[in-house]
């Protein structure tokens, strides 16, 4: 099954709360990224890195929802 591009709020309301590993990146001048194609979804980040480690190419990862309280995350 092919997956298809979504644009980052598709991606936010489609996997709400989870961390998601997309490939096939698409930014914008600023280098924001716009779209892609979410390869891995999980709510456990330690998925996403399995997923990561294992992937030659340019991705990213995003969570789609709030970090909790009193935790910072370098996304």
């Amino acid at each position: 099954m092919k997956r298809k591009r979504l644009t980052i709020d598709e991606m936010v309301q489609q996997y709400p709360d989870q961390w998601l590993f997309i490939v096939d990146c698409e930014h914008s001048a600023s280098t924001e990224l716009i779209s892609g194609i979410v390869a891995v979804h999980s709510p456990s980040r330690d998925v996403i890195n399995e997923a990561s480690a294992k992937y030659k190419g340019g991705a990213a990862i995003r969570y789609t929802g709030k970090p909790p309280e009193g935790r910072l995350y370098l996304l």
